[in-house]
């Protein structure tokens, strides 16, 4: 996943340092919610309440518990077991580097849950770790669409616009991942330094 990354930033990017890459690394497991049971989607009642725990919490312990629920539901597609089959398919194939066929995976499950906000995440973050920022960008567009809280889907977006050279715009949609989730350590920091950076400030 580090070489990924690497591999997918523009060498043109200010931001640079293991520090940051680290950061942009872990932001990336954030949006694919690695490894995380199913029991229903973003249409889950409980989500509600989730997030409103979320963002009352001062314990970390408590927002990482919040947090991995609140995904237990997302990658879940509330009783369709060909649509789980196949979200457990494409993620197995992303934790083998296998993005072309985790891609086809993927796009099979939104043509046949177009509902399902998750599948379009996914897709989104193959075709990001791809180099297909249009097509991850659109997914996104999706994601938020369904879900506007899906804080994943708008980290996401974040890193597509610091990798094309839009700071302003990475700030914008990091901002607004850590509205909905403020527990986001990893997209702090990056906020952070791209603060720093607008403002003409040594990183």
């Amino acid at each position: 996943m580090d070489k990924m990354w690497q591999t997918g930033m523009n060498s043109g990017d200010s931001i640079r340092g293991n520090g940051f890459t680290g950061a942009c690394v872990a932001i990336c497991l954030i949006i694919m919610g690695w490894g995380l049971p199913a029991a229903g989607d973003q249409t889950d009642p409980a989500l509600d309440r989730l997030f409103t725990e979320l963002a009352r919490t001062t314990s970390h312990a408590e927002a990482e518990q919040l947090t991995s629920e609140i995904w237990t539901r997302w990658i879940a597609s509330d009783g369709d077991a060909d649509a789980d089959r196949l979200m457990q398919s494409g993620m197995a194939l992303m934790s083998r580097g296998v993005l072309d066929g985790a891609e086809q995976i993927f796009s099979q499950l939104v043509y046949k849950r177009p509902d399902f906000a998750e599948a379009w995440n996914k897709r989104a973050t193959v075709r990001f770790l791809l180099g297909d920022d249009t097509g991850s960008r659109r997914d996104i567009a999706r994601v938020i669409d369904l879900e506007p809280r899906h804080f994943g889907a708008l980290s996401g977006l974040g890193m597509i616009s610091l990798r094309n050279g839009d700071p302003a715009g990475a700030l914008q949609a990091f901002e607004a991942a850590l509205q909905v989730n403020p527990h986001l350590e990893q997209a702090m920091d990056v906020a952070r330094q791209l603060r720093q950076q607008l403002r003409g400030q040594p990183l």
